[in-house]
């Protein structure tokens, strides 16, 4: 189901928690909606849910208008951060919640319970009480009591914002694997930028209400529009730009082939390569000398001093040989 919004506005104690912003969720995929808190992400999936009436602007799913449906009426499934489970029933009744109030016919709500569970691999726990669950399984019991009515998509507000990170990882990736089987369109609403980059292919950028990008989540990455979108979604060594020449910028002595109409260069630090003092010249990198090493697991995260471009950061597979080392930029890069 594609799912569009248009002109949305939402005013809480006369600030505006959206501010006049369209765009769509395409269907059958997975977008992530991210910014930090206070960007409008909640107040966002609230409005798609019918759980806030906006002050201005329309919903529309598949194109016909939903903006006056009651919540029941949207056929959606909603996994919330606090999750909301029913401690007093057990995990299968959780789920069984789900297709009653969307008043499944009563001969498919055993089987739709059941398949939810199994999608999310809940069977060994089903019949606990929601009160002895641990973290993991509640988060999975959540996702399967939204999954049991067959929504037409699927919303989750910072749905692991509660687990450690091991647990996270596996989580998303179960996630990630039974929403492309169903091929349901989601919606992730996240702050955390390793969760959307695990779930989801497409991003909505959101600051102060306001859209700031939307793109395909690489696009993003490599290409942001602003240096707010820049420093949000990874981190960036931003240097300024000395000269440009029309596709091409002159930054402390190297000259580059350019993207974008910004002032500053954005080199990712996996995009920096860190080389020996002999094998580059000063036409080729720039002088550094190493501050800071750390081992990362599958890399290392070197941290740089580089004189008048100030602190930069490398990410590397082999730590540098000595202190003093050259730094070699991409041979295009993009400008913020």
């Amino acid at each position: 189901m594609r799912i569009d919004f248009e002109h949305l506005t939402v005013e809480v104690s006369g600030h505006r928690a959206l501010d006049d912003i369209s765009g769509a969720f395409a269907s059958g995929g997975v977008t992530a909606v991210i910014g930090p808190s206070g960007a409008g992400k909640s107040t966002l999936l609230r409005v798609l849910a019918g759980l806030i009436a906006p002050d201005a602007g329309r919903v529309r799913f598949d194109g016909a208008d939903v903006t006056s449906l009651r919540p029941e009426e949207r056929r959606l499934g909603v996994v919330f951060q606090d999750l909301r489970l029913f401690d007093f029933l057990s995990a299968r009744d959780n789920v069984a919640f789900a297709p009653r109030v969307a008043r499944v016919p009563a001969s498919l709500q055993l089987e739709r319970v059941d398949e939810a569970l199994r999608l999310v691999r809940a069977g060994a726990f089903a019949d606990r009480p929601a009160r002895v669950l641990s973290g993991g399984e509640r988060q999975r019991i959540a996702i399967a009591r939204a999954l049991a009515a067959r929504p037409r998509a699927l919303l989750l507000d910072e749905p692991f914002a509660s687990l450690d990170a091991e647990l996270r990882r596996s989580i998303r990736e179960e996630l990630r694997e039974v929403v492309r089987a169903l091929g349901v369109t989601a919606v992730v609403i996240t702050h955390d930028r390793d969760d959307a980059f695990a779930l989801a292919s497409h991003f909505v950028v959101l600051s102060a209400g306001r859209i700031e990008q939307v793109g395909a989540s690489n696009e993003l990455y490599l290409h942001p529009a602003t240096e707010y979108v820049a420093t949000l979604l990874g981190e960036a060594n931003l240097v300024a730009i000395d000269a440009r020449e029309g596709d091409r910028v002159r930054v402390s002595g190297l000259v580059r082939s350019a993207t974008g109409n910004g002032r500053r260069v954005l080199i990712r630090p996996e995009q920096l390569r860190v080389a020996g003092a002999a094998t580059v010249t000063p036409t080729d990198g720039w002088a550094a000398r190493v501050t800071d090493l750390r081992c990362s697991g599958a890399g290392w995260r070197v941290q740089l001093d580089a004189g008048s471009l100030g602190p930069l950061i490398a990410y590397v597979a082999t730590p540098p040989a000595g202190e003093n080392v050259w730094l070699v930029p991409p041979e295009e890069v993009h400008t913020v």
